[in-house]
């Protein structure tokens, strides 16, 4: 006897056919290859694309998102913050041009990409094909690292091969924990040249009702760009991170105070 239930099956057979495929599929492509009826099929691929499985592109072909090419699987909290995050992306990049990530710790404490929007600008900071970044160096990890206990990120620092990528980049623990420390103060991390030379960017942790991180949003430029538009980038930044908090987690206290 059969158990399975057909819509179910029918949504792991896309799952697994993207999976699977090393180039973009139309919708057509995946009725013709799974042999399944067009409109609930195209049905399915929106559910999946809303909820962040899928993505389309220009010429209306799907292929799973970056963190789910890569390995990674967003559910949980993640997978919540990055549905409520896409509208977030899409107005930051609108109204700033500059690149958005979204990103979310690993186990070892490097920062994943969720997704990310790039700056239209000719010169601009593209992280698109780098999904994991190291946590030491990046203005996401340190936004994440704030909010978490101090024995945990000193062991996660001292266990790290940390390579001065140039002349910025900080390599001592203690020095690195100060600035972790002054990014909690004031509610947003920097990172001015410490993993590019030319390169800067600003990001925000978001948090749940305890206080956890659970995903970092940032606005990368380069460095005379953000420079001139430092207070404007942040304090659209944390506004974006208070409503993606607000639509995931309903009862996060508001009392922190921000400095920009």
């Amino acid at each position: 006897m059969d158990n399975q239930v057909k819509s179910a099956r029918r949504v792991l057979d896309i799952v697994e056919l993207f999976a699977s495929s090393d180039r973009a599929l139309a919708l057509r492509d995946v009725v013709k290859i799974l042999s399944l009826p067009k409109s609930s099929t195209h049905m399915l691929m929106s559910t999946l694309e809303q909820r962040g499985y899928i993505q389309r592109d220009e010429d209306e072909r799907f292929r799973l998102t970056p963190a789910l090419r890569e390995g990674g699987w967003i559910g949980g909290a993640a997978g919540r913050i990055y549905r409520a995050a896409q509208p977030w992306l899409d107005r930051l990049l609108e109204t700033h041009e500059e690149s958005v990530v979204l990103a979310a710790p690993t186990p070892g404490l490097d920062i994943r990409i969720l997704a990310h929007r790039v700056s239209p600008l000719a010169i601009r900071y593209d992280v698109s094909q780098t999904p994991i970044l190291p946590g030491y160096c990046t203005a996401m990890g340190y936004a994440v690292m704030a909010y978490l206990p101090e024995e945990r990120v000193r062991r996660y620092l001292e266990e790290t091969d940390r390579v001065a990528l140039t002349d910025k980049t900080l390599i001592d623990v203690d020095d690195i924990l100060a600035r972790i420390a002054q990014g909690r103060t004031q509610g947003f991390a920097l990172n001015i040249d410490e993993r590019f030379e030319g390169a800067a960017g600003v990001a925000v942790a978001i948090r749940d009702a305890e206080g956890r991180p659970h995903a970092a949003l940032n606005i990368v430029t380069v460095t005379p760009r953000f420079r001139r538009k430092q207070q404007i980038i942040v304090a659209a930044l944390i506004e974006a991170v208070r409503g993606i908090e607000a639509e995931v987690f309903e009862d996060k206290p508001r009392s922190e105070e921000i400095s920009a």
